[in-house]
């Protein structure tokens, strides 16, 4: 059973995902708060496997409880609802600590997927995040004027950047038919020559810097 918890400023928000996540046999909604200040005693009290968290509220905001949470309790995996959508926000969620972003509009059965996308120990970011992101991305700076940059294969950017939208190993290797061990090969190169060491670092670096497919 994976453990939840909601942290949104409003109420009926707050109801609406409760009720939307709990259709499903395997997640439990242990708690429900409206602010950054009684997320962070609530999860010292419940430790719950997740935390969905709103990123614009009062007082303490989402970004900044996200970062006092992880420094306390590393294990417990942050994803961010919001309704923003903005390349700006996402990145400073990500450099909070959290594994995953999605858009209020799209709550629902992305919600849960990305719930167990990040339980796996993935990142996820929706469709309409990822979007954004890619079209930030084709205006970003290119890689080649930076002079410390390793340059990347065809494939490598393509694996990159499946691996930074949160794609399992398994997914990335269907999508691109190559084998699994490929994908895992190509996934230890690319990630030596960016000298980062995880999917979650991937995300990052793809959203600071322009890491798209061709």
């Amino acid at each position: 059973m994976i453990r939840i918890m909601l942290v949104d400023d409003h109420r009926m928000v707050r109801e609406a995902l409760r009720v939307v996540l709990e259709r499903d046999s395997g997640m439990q909604v242990v708690a429900e708060v409206g602010d950054g200040e009684t997320a962070l005693r609530v999860a010292e009290e419940l430790t719950p496997d997740v935390v969905v968290m709103d990123v614009a509220m009062p007082g303490l905001s989402g970004i900044e409880t996200t970062r006092r949470l992880l420094a306390i309790h590393p294990e417990i995996k942050v994803l961010a609802l919001s309704t923003y959508l903005d390349r700006r926000t996402v990145q400073q969620m990500l450099d909070a600590g959290a594994r995953g972003y999605i858009v209020k509009s799209a709550a629902g059965a992305e919600l849960k997927q990305g719930i167990r996308r990040v339980i796996e120990g993935g990142s996820y970011l929706c469709p309409e995040v990822t979007a954004v992101v890619t079209d930030s991305l084709r205006n970003a700076r290119s890689p080649a004027a930076d002079p410390d940059h390793r340059p990347l294969s065809r494939r490598e950017l393509q694996v990159a950047t499946l691996l930074a939208e949160g794609r399992s190993a398994a997914e990335v290797a269907a999508g691109l038919h190559i084998s699994a061990s490929t994908v895992d090969v190509h996934r230890r190169n690319l990630m030596r020559k960016l000298d980062i060491h995880n999917v979650v670092d991937l995300t990052r670096y793809a959203i600071r810097t322009g890491l798209i497919l061709p």
